[in-house]
């Protein structure tokens, strides 16, 4: 059997220096793959920058601003590889780290790998996603130290979309990331849908790519966290009928103390404006139906309180 191919698909808006190491740390991977940026209609020197100093990628410019789903979408449905792995643009891969994902999935015979995405203080970002029984998601490991043997023993759901390998035929199968979510909680959509679809998903303990989390609008920034706000509200509602009466109403409440600590931290109500402006777009919409196979779905139990400290522990380290 002929090894797979594989290539790395970036979505970019912006950043030509993050870009820039990015694409600098690509070049020195011991495991050469072929590259595409889909520049998501940039608006900085990047679709001048970019060619011209890595004329060995593809480089497809978008014509206007549709959000990390849809151009991640386009280079996924334009790739001819056997697997993607998709990275954030404010990534900085380790040498062995496509590597160490086709390891994985050779070894496993997974359908997707979770890598680890650490912060620039060495701890630990995400090593995959997870959610518990109301659809709250979760980072794995997040905050925690880079331990290899902790990662090894871990069962993602999926795995963050900004560091991650997914076998192409199984993304299309599934359509790719549901373009209704713009950015921010699109790849624990999917991951629900390729786990109803059967998927499984591995770990790829032995390698890491640093990251600048929210580099693009911000920690806690208004803008971040109404788009933050707006795919919740969504998620919950095209999940609505799989989830008991008693799971919505947890999960409304997790995200209400949630969004109230982010007025009283953030000193911005975004969260409350994506999750009503989420709403009035579907006031007149029933929701989907029941999704067979989400049963297949695997969900944390996790009291409300463990929730809510782990959700809050990504702002307030003493809450973790």
């Amino acid at each position: 059997m002929r090894p797979p191919a594989i290539e790395v698909v970036i979505a970019h808006r912006n950043n030509v220096p993050a870009l820039t190491r990015l694409l600098n740390a690509l070049r020195e991977q011991t495991l050469p793959c072929a590259v595409c940026v889909v520049d998501d209609a940039s608006t900085d020197e990047s679709p001048e920058v970019i060619p011209q100093r890595f004329p060995e990628l593809h480089y497809e410019r978008l014509n206007e601003n549709v959000g990390f789903s849809r151009a991640n979408n386009h280079g996924i449905r334009t790739s001819a590889a056997d697997w993607v792995v998709l990275l954030n643009n404010d990534t900085v891969p380790d040498p062995n780290f496509v590597a160490a994902l086709r390891d994985a999935w050779e070894a496993t015979g997974a359908d997707m790998v979770a890598a680890t995405l650490r912060r620039p203080d060495g701890t630990i970002d995400s090593a995959g996603i997870e959610v518990d029984r109301s659809l709250v998601a979760f980072d794995l490991l997040h905050g925690r130290p880079y331990d290899p043997a902790a990662i090894a023993q871990l069962q993602p759901l999926a795995p963050c979309a900004g560091a991650g390998a997914y076998r192409r035929d199984v993304l299309l199968d599934v359509g790719g990331f549901d373009e209704a979510m713009f950015a921010y909680l699109e790849d624990v959509e999917l991951g629900i849908r390729l786990r109803m679809a059967g998927a499984r998903c591995a770990v790829a303990p032995s390698t890491f790519a640093w990251h600048e989390h929210s580099a693009f609008w911000g920690s806690g920034s208004a803008r971040k966290n109404e788009r933050m706000g707006h795919s919740r509200g969504y998620l919950v509602w095209k999940y609505r009928r799989d989830l008991s009466a008693a799971e919505r109403l947890r999960g409304h409440v997790i995200d209400a103390v949630v969004y109230s600590g982010q007025v009283a931290i953030d000193r911005n109500a975004g969260a409350v404006r994506g999750r009503a402006k989420s709403a009035a777009q579907r006031a007149r919409l029933r929701p989907p139906p029941r999704h067979d196979g989400f049963a297949l779905v695997p969900r944390a139990e996790l009291s409300a309180g463990a929730a809510l400290r782990r959700r809050l522990g990504r702002r307030l380290p003493s809450a973790a």
